[in-house]
């Protein structure tokens, strides 16, 4: 009896287990195709292991994200490019951004892909950033504000008159009671509004995430060269050069009459609240003109639940490539190279449809000319060995050992499209 019952086990055991067929298509995530960069607090860029590759493409899966950062320090201890130099070309959208910092000693990541920005809370940092662990910055997480000290205007208008660009220089003036200085928050935009009773514009100015120069100095001037004289407001992230100009789309103007510094400015910039800097008037075609300078911190909106997915899924829907190779791929290999071959759109689709309807065998047949092939999926990535006997189109997955037979319909498909490939 105890026989017929273990027999009975085992046999059911075979019925629920055993007979589950393995599916041919089981893309991992494979960050031996990617290759990373990461910029840290001090400057220096060190090439990310392929462990902290992982770490990386695992930290921002769209899931269990925040709504809000909580409030205190972010603590930065550096921003991780990723790309994919086998399959990525300029039209193609790139893996997120990946900046890790922690805040009151929790760490996380935040993670930025074309609109879609979003945060996730971690275990721990990439393991190639801890051992620059002494060079991490703190961050507020909002924007200050300070008018600048009698000296540091001095200064402004010496550095203003210095020659910037090309012959003939064009004649640079500063406005030194406009000066003011920004520390920089960790992430989101500053945006400089120039508004008159008929006319409004926006300048936009980006803080990277986050900005390795924790400070901005802005401040307005004049820039006359022999066609025309312009407005701007001139910036520095050290107080040298005020080299770069930000100026709305028309700031041409015949004289700058002068500016007039708002009557109480902010010390914290409220997020999503303007503040009035200061007005100036000038005159332009024989007409006198004014204009109110404003401020305005935004923060990064971050994106979660349904709409993450929905943002972060469209980026990758459809972004598949497949390759045939004859030798075993490198993550730094070039697309170019010689030895690559790309299937075109058409046969991409073949191929995913294909391998997805194959059957499991038990046995493969002889190694094609042309052996490997690997499918990339978003994040995700497959290599399979090919064979064939006689017009049995098989394929191995490289990893496991899995045989696969694909229908003789798509048998006869693989042929017509890859026989020529495969010279």
């Amino acid at each position: 009896m105890k026989k017929y019952l273990v027999f009975s086990t085992l046999v059911i055991l075979f019925f629920l287990f055993g007979c589950e067929e393995e599916r041919a298509l089981r893309l991992h995530i494979a960050p031996e195709y990617y290759q990373g960069r990461a910029m840290l607090p001090n400057g220096q860029q060190i090439e990310m292991t392929e462990s902290d590759r992982a770490h990386v493409i695992e930290s921002c899966a769209p899931e269990d994200t925040v709504q809000a950062i909580p409030k205190g320090e972010r603590r930065w201890f550096g921003t991780v490019t990723l790309t994919r130099p086998l399959t990525e070309t300029a039209a193609s959208p790139v893996f997120p951004t990946a900046t890790f910092f922690n805040v009151n000693n929790q760490p996380y990541v935040q993670c930025h892909i074309d609109t879609a920005t979003y945060v996730k809370a971690i275990e721990a940092v990439p393991k190639s950033m801890l051992d620059y662990q002494y060079s991490v910055d703190s961050y507020p997480d909002v924007a200050k504000l300070r008018v600048a000290q009698p000296h540091e205007r001095a200064h402004f208008l010496k550095e203003m008159k210095k020659p910037i660009g090309n012959e003939p220089y064009p004649e640079r003036t500063g406005i030194d009671q406009t000066l003011f200085h920004i520390t920089m928050p960790f992430e989101g935009e500053i945006e400089l509004t120039f508004k008159s009773p008929d006319y409004e514009d926006t300048v936009i100015i980006p803080i990277q995430s986050p900005s390795r120069q924790p400070y901005l100095s802005l401040g307005l001037g004049t820039e006359k060269s022999e066609e025309e004289t312009q407005y701007a407001i001139y910036s520095s992230t050290n107080q040298e050069d005020y080299r770069h100009a930000l100026r709305p789309k028309d700031a041409s103007i015949t004289k700058l009459l002068g500016a007039k510094l708002a009557e109480q400015l902010p010390t914290t910039l409220v997020p999503g609240t303007r503040y009035p800097l200061f007005s100036f008037s000038f005159t332009k075609d024989g007409e006198p003109q004014k204009q109110l300078v404003s401020i305005t911190y935004k923060k990064n909106k971050l994106t979660y639940g349904k709409d993450l997915s929905k943002q972060v899924n469209g980026q990758y829907v459809n972004r598949r490539h497949a390759i045939f190779h004859d030798l075993a791929l490198i993550g730094t290999e070039s697309r170019d190279a010689s030895f690559l071959d790309h299937a075109n759109a058409e046969e991409i689709e073949f191929l995913f449809a294909a391998i997805e309807r194959s059957n499991s065998v038990s046995q493969a047949g002889t190694p094609a000319s042309t052996p490997y092939l690997t499918l990339f999926e978003g994040v995700y990535a497959q290599t399979f060995d090919i064979s064939y006997d006689e017009e049995n189109v098989f394929l191995t997955n490289a990893n496991t050992g899995s045989h696969f037979k694909l229908l003789n319909d798509d048998a006869d498909w693989w042929h017509d499209l890859f026989d020529d490939k495969m010279k």
